[in-house]
């Protein structure tokens, strides 16, 4: 009687395990893949609707400065405004005759929009020359 050989069944074994190993590991990486790139979607979508938020006060912020222009027109210097649970600060400045610049910032959390109104007339209208989002003053 022959001894049964297990020389075979233990390399077919082997064979079995390295390759579960190797699946394991690559769907190991596809679902840490997948949970890190939801963490990251997540962030940029804060972030984006952070932004959004402080760009819509600092919009609304030149809007309350330009209705102070229209009910004293000789309106000049730095305030602030609270729009909901946000602040945003302002500064008109009279560059002589009617021409005024207002200069407009909200942050909210780490993330600060400017923008930076040219106004051209304030009387009998308000003028707007220019209105554009500023990296700083």
């Amino acid at each position: 009687m022959t001894q049964p050989r297990y020389d075979n069944l233990n390399k077919n074994g082997f064979a079995v395990l390295i390759g579960v190993l190797i699946v394991g590991a690559f769907g190991t990486a596809v679902v840490l893949y997948l949970i890190l790139s939801g963490i990251y979607s997540y962030q940029n979508s804060f972030i984006l609707e952070q932004s959004n938020i402080a760009k819509t006060t600092a919009n609304a912020c030149a809007e309350i400065a330009l209705n102070k222009i229209q009910l004293c027109s000789s309106t000049v210097g730095i305030g602030s405004a609270q729009i909901g649970s946000s602040t945003c600060n302002y500064e008109i400045i009279n560059n002589g005759n009617q021409s005024r610049t207002i200069q407009v910032s909200s942050q909210i959390g780490t993330i600060t929009r400017k923008a930076k109104i040219l106004v051209d007339k304030i009387n009998p209208k308000i003028t707007i020359n220019s209105w554009q989002e500023v990296a700083s003053f």
